[in-house]
């Protein structure tokens, strides 16, 4: 009895698992030589590894598919119960079935795939911007708590936003708000500077910032600390300027001078930001106090008490026990307990956080609130891809379908042996899913290959496929492994559930499905969808360039050809002798100054009074200081009055104004009216009006000019030169760069065309211009592919009715006619389709212009026209094929 009892024994789990996973006829079998082996290893080894050997013999016996063969035989008297459709062999030979019909069918075969493989790269690449575009200035895992201060202004009627603050308003928020905000720091926005190291010249991006700005920016360093800003000496350089200026060199300890007159020790190195962020070209950060000390900085340490002039961007980082969106609010009203109330200046301005998050899909604003900019367009692109990647599954259903009656008797044979209709869906699922990996490794190849001409079109810096580290490929392959099933329920979902729903007995019977014409609507409805979302593609594709050209032909209230500008660093003694040499030089038609680009409009005031301003108006002015002969330079067109002109001595107090200015002035005849300008500084002055200029587009040529008002100062800022007639840009920089040099030396100088300037405003209606072209074609590409294959279905379908024509005389434009009318048909309707729905899309996108151009019924009669063009060549070669075969070989098996 004892010895019974000691005896070993397997765990009954194990056995009770394997009675559940293995075949009942052979269960008595299997279990008493396993049970007689386990005694064996026992007296052997020891029980714990005999019960470990069991339990591997186990699993090498169990078949998990039995589990639900014996829960479903529970309610069956049968010895062996029906096979579940998750057998091995039966998945291996639906896989072998999907193999012999692919190679049976290899013309279809290859639209299928080039189709899917087409739509899923395009798919893959906007998935891959899309991505870039969401995840932009959201590199850094504190980019929730990072804002900037914004401000808005009620001016004639409405609100206007700018991120423009006055300076002491980041004290306030340090003293005033310490639970909300953990860093606030005064910047300067990001501009082009001179950078001279030794006898090496440099042009990179920098910004000043306060101490706490680099501890607000995601900064990642890689030698020294964000800490150096607080000696006004130090500096900060990124990666990839430090590798630029040293090369492979230590940089820490190494002297910098910012436009041959700042110096600065670099005291760290950070590492570059990422493509999508607003800091991309940021090559240096130094100190606000660095900043302050220029020669012609006088003016910001003026303002560093006053609240009136708003020109600083202000940072925050609030604390994680606060939220951008709490601290926002806090904040609204704290203008108005540090800014007394000034007649007829209308209301204070209220205050708000937008949070770095928002900076670049959310940037525009209207009427004082945060609307959207960039994300219209990640949107618009998502939506494009879904449709893309549903042409692709439209063409796999369409030929799926149409092709079901060379499947029939097999359908019609499986359900008579006995197969259910869930395996036949599984099989022809199968079948789909083997076709879509095979695309998605096509796709993917593609996507590797076509990833640089992407990146130039979409002016980004996507990563490659293959050097983007484990983690990422990790999630690109199951993404690609979701794409691969998602793609399989769409474009397989349908013609599976339509193909197992064939009568075995209707099929046996007459050898085919059915092919009455309502079997035939679902396809044509997929193909109207089809040329419905291509068409309206093209359509919007023309809408696009059609607005870029808009804009570019717009009237930009000066002369661009010829001109050109260059910054002038602070430290230039004598700007009179350098413009007389360039004058010498017999190069150049003439030379300004002025306080600004003539692209863009740097500087903003307002406390400008005139007879006629309404009361609780608060004005908002461009101001630009211009020199004698800006205007000659510029080309500008004078409306009313006259130039600034040294034969006036009074010319000192003289201003000129632009037409929107006396739109928004509301004045007749401006000329010799005076204005007063007091904003609370060191502005406090009457000017008098002496001419009225045509608006000059400085800012978005899709946008209102601003109104501006001129002054004649010599301002240093900028220099304008004027190309004498007939000179070319190249023989002149080779003649004006020596005269700079030797009048500005160690400076590095960015002459800026102001033709090549002002196309950068185009950049992304062009980039939108171009990827929608990309889109355009890749969707009538494949819609044509599946009108190919239908058509070549068609043919083939009525290969004896046309071998019959053809007996009894018909031509080949006749039998063309055939087979091309129905494809004409629905091409015809997509167009009405498409015409009013894209109309209402391509308004929709224009309206968010305030210059936009027109929809000219062209436009669709064009675009239909094409789309129409290509249905008749697709299917023209596949008509004239049929008509052009012997009707003897037609005819041969009837």
């Amino acid at each position: 009895m004892a010895d019974h009892l000691s005896k070993p024994t397997p765990p009954n789990w194990a056995d009770f698992f394997l009675k559940w996973t293995c075949p009942s006829e052979q269960y008595e079998e299997i279990i008493g030589d396993l049970h007689e082996q386990y005694t064996i290893d026992a007296s052997e080894f020891g029980d714990a590894v005999a019960r470990r050997r069991y339990l591997i013999q186990v699993l090498k016996f169990s078949r998990p598919y039995f589990l639900k063969r014996k829960i479903n035989a529970l309610s069956e008297t049968a010895t062996y119960p029906t096979p579940f459709f998750v057998n091995p062999d039966m998945i291996k030979n639906y896989f072998k079935i999907a193999f012999r019909s692919f190679g049976k069918n290899k013309g279809y075969t290859v639209i299928n795939v080039l189709g899917l493989s087409l739509g899923l790269t395009i798919t893959m690449l906007i998935s891959l911007w899309v991505w870039d575009e969401w995840m932009y200035n959201k590199a850094s895992k504190n980019h929730q708590y990072v804002g900037r201060v914004m401000l808005h202004a009620a001016q004639n009627g409405s609100i206007v936003s700018s991120p423009n603050m006055p300076f002491p308003l980041a004290a306030e928020l340090r003293e005033n708000f310490p639970a909300d905000f953990q860093n606030v720091a005064v910047s300067w926005e990001t501009q082009d500077y001179s950078l001279l190291s030794g006898e090496n010249k440099f042009r990179k991006k920098g910004r000043f910032m306060e101490p706490d700005g680099a501890k607000i920016l995601p900064l990642e360093m890689l030698m020294g600390s964000n800490a150096a800003l607080t000696n006004p000496s130090h500096l900060l350089l990124s990666e990839s300027a430090a590798l630029s200026i040293f090369g492979t060199g230590q940089p820490i300890g190494q002297i910098l001078k910012i436009d041959n007159e700042l110096e600065g020790m670099v005291a760290g190195v950070y590492k570059d930001f990422p493509q999508n962020s607003d800091y991309n070209d940021l090559s240096f950060i130094a100190p606000w106090k660095l900043f302050a000390s220029g020669k012609r900085m006088q003016w910001v340490n003026d303002l560093k008490d006053n609240w009136n002039v708003n020109t600083f961007e202000i940072l925050v980082q609030t604390r994680q026990n606060s939220s951008i969106e709490r601290a926002s609010e806090k904040i609204k009203d704290v203008l108005r307990r540090n800014i007394k109330e000034v007649k007829n200046s209308g209301p204070i301005p209220t205050l708000s956080l937008h949070p770095m998050d928002r900076w670049h899909l959310f940037s525009n604003w209207k009427n004082g609130q945060n609307t959207e900019s960039q994300i219209y367009y990640v949107k618009l692109f998502a939506a494009i891809a879904i449709f893309i990647l549903l042409l692709a599954c439209i063409n796999f259903i369409n030929l799926s379908t149409a092709r079901s009656g060379q499947r029939a008797k097999e359908v019609g044979v499986r359900k008579a042996i006995g197969s259910k209709r869930g395996q036949l869906i599984v099989q022809f699922i199968a079948e789909s899913f083997i076709m879509v990996a095979f695309s998605m490794l096509v796709a993917l190849l593609l996507v590797q290959l076509t990833l640089p001409q992407f990146n130039a079109i979409a002016d980004k810096k996507i990563g490659s496929l293959l050097t983007n580290g484990a983690a990422f490929n990790i999630h690109l392959l199951f993404i690609g492994a979701a794409f691969c099933v998602l793609v399989s329920l769409v474009a397989g979902g349908y013609p599976a559930l339509y193909l197992s729903s064939f009568k075995p007995v209707n099929i046996l019977k007459s050898g085919s499905a059915s092919t009455a014409k309502v079997s035939s609507l679902p396809r044509k409805i997929l193909v109207v969808l089809q040329f419905t979302i291509s068409i309206s593609l093209i359509i919007g594709m023309v809408g696009v360039f059609r607005q870029i050209q808009f804009g570019q032909n717009r009237a930009t209230g000066y002369d661009r050809n010829g001109l050109m500008y260059v910054k002038i660093p602070p430290a230039t003694k004598s700007l009179e002798a350098l413009k007389n040499d360039l004058l010498q030089s017999g190069m150049i038609a003439s030379v300004a100054q002025s306080s600004g680009p003539v692209t863009d409009i740097l500087s903003n005031s307002r406390g400008f009074s005139w007879q006629g301003k309404s009361a609780g108006d608060r004005d908002d002015f461009a101001v630009i200081a211009a020199s004698h002969h800006y205007g000659e330079t510029v080309g500008w067109q004078i409306i009313q009055g006259r130039d600034f002109s040294t034969n006036f001595m009074s010319d000192s107090s003289a201003i000129i104004i632009n037409q929107s200015a006396v739109k928004y002035m509301g004045i007749d005849n401006p000329v010799g009216k005076t204005i007063r300008w007091k904003d609370g500084t060191f502005n406090d002055s009457e000017y008098h009006i002496v001419g009225v200029v045509q608006d000059m587009i400085m800012q978005s040529p899709y946008e209102p000019v601003k109104q501006t008002i001129y002054f004649m100062t010599y301002a240093p800022n900028y220099l304008y030169i004027k190309l004498s007639p007939g000179v070319s840009v190249t023989n002149a920089f080779a003649k004006i760069r020596p005269i700079f040099d030797q009048h500005i030396p160690g400076t590095l100088l960015d002459f800026q065309l102001a033709d090549q300037q002002y196309d950068t405003k185009f950049k992304i209606e062009n980039r939108v211009g171009k990827l929608s072209f990309l889109f355009a074609v890749v969707a009538i590409c494949i819609s044509c592919l599946g009108i190919f294959g239908l058509a070549a279905f068609t043919a083939e379908q009525r290969r004896s009715e046309i071998g019959i024509r053809k007996v009894l005389g018909a031509s080949i434009a006749s039998v063309w006619k055939l087979i091309s009318k129905d494809f004409v048909y629905l091409t015809l309707i997509a167009i009405a389709i498409a015409t009013p729905v894209s109309y209402y899309f391509l308004a929709q996108l224009l309206a968010k212009y305030h210059y936009h151009s027109t929809i000219p019924w062209w436009i669709f009669g064009g675009s239909g026209l094409a789309a129409l063009t290509l249905t008749i060549f697709t299917v023209s070669y596949q008509a004239i094929k049929a008509a052009l075969t012997d009707p003897v070989k037609a005819l041969r098996s009837e």
